[in-house]
């Protein structure tokens, strides 16, 4: 296992995964009271494996397709890539939805680790909120708990199309940092005094222009 080890973070705890995609399947399978190899010692995985073999020019053996260290902090069994979202998939179905997403991720080049994006959309959210405290201020109110729950779910409806709450943790890298962007841009248009309907154009233009600059980056 020489690949960079990247850290990611599922519901508070820590899930490793290698710069190619391979899953610390030994250390998540603890957290859910199962091993790797009950699960790779499974007929329907063993099927698997050989569908895998052979559908693959390189024709892996079984072993190939996970590897056990042996010693140091990352000893234990990992999987390929292309067994972790079934293993996942055993072990919790919302986990496997998760596991799916960063291994995209990965193999996209968007190894940002899911901690730092969570914490700096923390922070975007929070210098949201000291606008809106300051804005009112300014005019002489004091800022009320649906100031804050609307902006949050305007960020939200400039993304999503739809003005609702949505649960940052179970967001992917990826999505939080547009959600950063959008409220880092929504701090800088609060500032300037821009009214709440004419800030909603501004940011779902911002917003789009950002999902286009995306979309042409994946596909290059």
């Amino acid at each position: 296992m020489t690949a960079k080890i990247i850290p990611f973070d599922y519901e508070g705890q820590p899930v490793r995964f290698n710069a190619d995609g391979w899953l610390h399947a030994t250390e998540i399978a603890e957290r859910f009271d199962k091993r790797p190899n009950d699960w790779l010692s499974l007929p329907s995985t063993i099927e698997y494996l050989e569908a895998l073999n052979r559908r693959t020019v390189t024709g892996l053996s079984g072993n190939a397709w996970s590897m056990t260290k042996r010693g140091g902090k990352n000893q234990g069994t990992w999987l390929h890539p292309r067994l972790a979202v079934a293993f996942a998939r055993w072990l919790s179905v919302d986990f496997s939805v998760w596991c799916d997403e960063q291994i995209d991720a990965l193999l996209r080049g968007e190894s940002k680790p899911w901690a730092s994006a969570r914490r700096e959309a923390a922070i975007g959210h929070k210098a949201v909120c000291d606008a809106i405290a300051l804005n009112c201020e300014a005019q002489g109110k004091t800022a009320k708990p649906h100031h804050f729950i609307n902006e949050a779910r305007l960020i939200n409806q400039v993304i999503t199309g739809s003005f609702a709450g949505r649960d940052r943790n179970q967001l992917n890298a990826a999505e939080l940092e547009l959600v950063t962007l959008a409220e880092l841009r929504d701090t800088a248009l609060i500032g300037t005094g821009m009214v709440y309907a004419e800030r909603k154009v501004n940011l779902l233009r911002y917003v789009r222009e950002l999902q286009s600059k995306h979309q042409r980056r994946i596909a290059a």
